[in-house]
């Protein structure tokens, strides 16, 4: 017997069609979302993951994220990045606390800009539990410079890991004194050295830079950051999310501005946020310069980003 019911006409099929795709990608973004929180849950050794009201004991074993690779320091991910947490040692964070993610370049002198401003305040709101920082090491611009330090920062996670965050914090800081002083000779083993020396890592620590830098020994993790910084999507250092949010550089300029958009964010939802995603937007990436092109000023502002190849 032959329905009443009209056959939908070619619009509405194609309106259906577009519903019935649209609702595929927000559940497969949603399925991405919570692999994220529980991954970012995981990093460091075994903890509590709290996934959306629902809290799970998980043990991993996880002395390299990717397959015990020596060429990856304990302490970092798949993709990767390296979270803290109160503990201030790499691989822990502060459950329940929003995340923090900075997408940064060693060789980025927006990024050493960015790091100078803000890492005073970052350090205290990941103390006070306010957030966990996650750090996502890239070689963006096809520097040395960027081989250097990863590898001397590889030799820290592995042998001084409590020093990690410290050094980080001296590498992007000498980074910036390089640039201002236009001295380029200075991007050397033996000045970034001196410096992990001066920050408190232990001398028979900094005496395995130069090897590890030579051998490249730690080049799978600047890989595995780049790449994650491509799958993403991004195209300029720094790029800063909050919470899954991208931050407007030019809105967080100040040094308490961190502080201030922490302060914003709805009532926690009681789960780490997992890393964050999505392209630049406009706001972020205007102004920032391209590798190759124009001089940079003398005195670069911290809220300009610095694009990709």
């Amino acid at each position: 017997m032959a329905s009443n019911t009209p056959r939908p006409t070619k619009a509405e099929r194609r309106a259906a069609a577009r519903a019935k795709a649209q609702a595929l990608r927000e559940e497969q973004e949603r399925r991405e979302r919570r692999l994220k929180i529980t991954r970012r849950a995981l990093l460091g050794g075994g903890v509590v993951a709290a996934v959306g009201a629902t809290a799970a004991l998980v043990v991993a074993s996880r002395r390299n994220a990717v397959s015990g690779d020596p060429r990856i320091p304990k302490g970092v991910g798949d993709d990767g990045s390296l979270t803290y947490g109160a503990a201030m040692t790499p691989g822990s964070v502060n459950e329940g606390a929003p995340v923090l993610d900075v997408y940064f370049d060693y060789a980025c002198h927006f990024c050493a800009n960015f790091d100078t401003l803000h890492a005073d305040e970052i350090s205290r709101l990941v103390k006070d539990e306010k957030v966990t920082l996650a750090l996502h090491p890239c070689k963006i611009l096809g520097q040395n410079w960027t081989d250097i330090v990863m590898n001397a920062m590889g030799v820290v996670l592995d042998r001084q890991p409590e020093m990690a965050l410290t050094f980080h914090n001296a590498a992007l800081a000498l980074f910036s004194e390089i640039f201002n002083s236009r001295d380029a000779s200075r991007q050397t083993v033996d000045e970034l050295a001196d410096t992990a020396k001066k920050a408190g890592v232990s001398q028979d620590v900094v005496d395995a830079f130069k090897k590890a830098v030579k051998d490249n020994i730690y080049g799978k993790w600047t890989e595995a950051g780049t790449n994650a910084f491509k799958d993403k999507k991004l195209s300029a250092t720094p790029t800063v999310f909050l919470d899954g949010t991208q931050l407007d550089l030019q809105a967080v300029a100040t040094a308490t501005a961190l502080t201030e958009a922490v302060e914003k964010l709805p009532a926690a939802t009681g789960a780490p946020t997992g890393a964050a995603s999505g392209a630049p937007t406009e706001a972020a990436t205007t102004g920032a310069p391209a590798e190759g092109g124009a001089e940079a000023p003398a005195t670069p502002s911290p809220e300009s980003p610095e694009s990709a190849e």
